[in-house]
């Protein structure tokens, strides 16, 4: 849990938006604040961070002085930040958090260590092992994957992990040791835990962030590629950040449909129609740019309605529509967030 404290600043946080990026929560709150955070890279790297856990760990680093904590905000001490910097300093840090949108890692990694040790086996004629303990459905997935591949897998999976090993020791050679020492196999076991961290003179609690980094380096790999073990993995690949309904939303605005048109023939509450775009200035600003969803005479309102930078205004109704005018508020906080330059300033001249 150590490295939580790397996760907040000497600036307040939200602590549920630092939760729910950790936990994958795709919320706009968590995508935007988690954008503003540099947290992005982050999400979904603990899936099944428990809130009690969390919250715990949140007050012992109060108890230490490392934290601050008002309400729903966190912030470091100046001996919190000397601390994060220590750990950073100290600790393997994650490199490859870009592609964490690409795949649920764990999975895709259970899927694959399984299926090597299948074709491992079935190299040396085995046909009684135990097989890891994963889930059922990856089971089946692995099973029909291995009976639609010739009898030569064996040669096909050594050439394409071989490439694979090739690019991912360029990147980091303990990745690659540690890719290969985690397999098991015909009488092969692989690293222990203890063993891994030794070898590769490491702390235990940095094995989890660079497994992390290594599977999302080959999910990358393989992304819209074909081969063996490709095909094996592409089902578990998304082809875009944006989930498949707020694409085909995304998409439905971009052939000119208004909000409220998707909004009827894809029978859509107006407000989902309007957070899927959110999500999509958000996670893939080129494919909506946010000054073609405001309209002129909005902007000019609230820069006369808010005063500061945009990322502190607090939201206040102003008509009838304050699920509309929310819409309009947040997407002018993307812009600021999209736009504050080197010298800390957003698009009104307005410091962070």
């Amino acid at each position: 849990m150590s490295y939580l404290l790397t996760l907040f600043d000497k600036t307040p946080r939200r602590i549920r938006v630092v939760e729910g990026i950790l936990q994958a929560k795709r919320t706009v709150t968590n995508l935007f604040w988690g954008q503003c955070y540099g947290l992005l890279p982050y999400l979904g790297a603990d899936r099944h961070l428990k809130r009690a856990t969390y919250d715990t760990w949140l007050q012992s680093q109060a108890a230490k002085g490392n934290l601050l904590i008002d309400q729903q905000m966190a912030w470091l001490t100046p001996q919190g930040l000397s601390v994060k910097q220590a750990w950073q300093t100290e600790h393997y840090q994650p490199q490859f958090g870009q592609w964490t949108w690409l795949a649920n890692w764990q999975q895709l990694a259970n899927r694959v260590l399984l299926a090597l040790q299948l074709v491992s086996e079935y190299q040396h004629h085995n046909r009684r092992f135990a097989p890891l303990p994963v889930s059922f459905k990856d089971k089946v997935a692995v099973r029909q994957w291995f009976l639609q591949q010739s009898s030569l897998i064996g040669q096909e999976l050594l050439k394409e992990l071989t490439s694979y090993l090739t690019a991912l020791e360029k990147a980091d050679p303990r990745l690659a040791d540690l890719f290969v020492f985690q397999l098991i196999g015909h009488e092969t076991a692989g690293w222990t835990e203890a063993e891994a961290a030794r070898r590769l003179a490491v702390a235990r609690q940095d094995l989890f962030w660079m497994e992390r980094d290594m599977w999302l380096f080959l999910a990358h790999s393989l992304w819209q590629q074909t081969g063996t073990l490709a095909a094996l993995v592409q089902p578990l690949l998304a082809p875009s950040p944006l989930p498949k309904s707020v694409q085909t939303t995304v998409e439905a605005w971009q052939r000119g449909y208004s909000l409220a048109e998707i909004s009827r023939f894809r029978h859509l509450k107006i407000g989902t129609v309007r957070e899927h775009l959110l999500q999509a200035t958000i996670l893939v600003p080129e494919q909506v740019p946010v000054m073609k969803v405001l309209p002129p005479q909005i902007v000019a309102r609230f820069a006369e309605q808010y005063q500061g930078s945009a990322l502190t205004w607090q939201f206040q109704a102003q008509t009838n529509d304050p699920g509309l005018e929310f819409f309009y508020f947040r997407l002018l906080q993307i812009k600021a967030a999209q736009t504050v330059g080197k010298d800390g300033e957003d698009e009104f001249g307005s410091h962070r």
